[in-house]
């Protein structure tokens, strides 16, 4: 999966780079915003079956060439009892189109975390989120100024808790430490609109 990443981000910027040197002297530069919401479908517990939980972005970003753009987001997701809300980095590269585009998108960063069960309110309770990784194909129209936008794509997030009692024994204090690992893998369809 990170080579992947890798070679995503690695494809994005010699492919910018080339747009760039092509396009500097009809280009210019600016920034955009997007918003985007939808759903996230998939299981924690798949004997219950698939869960649909909501999904927000909100991204600044700068439009660097004609085909590639790179900016920042901050979201509010939802799995269940866990909410998270990452703060990340999208790079965007344009596969085809002009006014009405498809694009190719990968958004990943840190997520905090909030365990909503009872647990929370334990002694020694603490509750970690991590990294997301978040790639998209998005589809959008292009109306002056303006932007609407439908996108698909998989997300991969990682959240943690751990949990340390201590108790008196016959042979003195006993420590019980508990660590749980959390990985959630969903499918995203969310429609937003942006400026530009």
């Amino acid at each position: 999966m990170r080579l992947i990443v890798f070679l995503l981000i690695g494809c994005s910027i010699q492919s910018a780079y080339s747009q760039h040197t092509l396009d500097s002297t009809k280009f210019k530069m600016h920034y955009f915003g997007t918003l985007l919401s939808g759903v996230q479908i998939g299981c924690s517990n798949c004997t219950t079956g698939n869960q649909l939980t909501a999904s927000a972005y909100l991204i600044n970003g700068v439009q660097l060439t004609k085909g590639f753009s790179i900016g920042i987001g901050i979201g509010a997701d939802s799995y269940q009892e866990w909410k998270t809300m990452p703060l990340f980095l999208q790079l965007s590269q344009k596969i085809a189109g002009t006014k009405n585009r498809l694009l190719l998108q990968l958004n990943t960063g840190y997520s905090w975390a909030w365990y909503d069960r009872q647990e929370y309110t334990l002694p020694n309770f603490k509750q970690n989120g991590g990294l997301m990784i978040h790639p998209a194909l998005t589809y959008q129209l292009g109306i002056e100024k303006w932007t609407m936008q439908f996108s698909v794509g998989y997300k991969n997030q990682v959240t943690s808790t751990s949990s340390r009692f201590e108790y008196q024994s016959w042979g003195g204090i006993v420590y019980n430490e508990t660590n749980v690992k959390n990985e959630f893998n969903r499918l995203v369809l969310q429609i937003g609109f942006g400026w530009r």
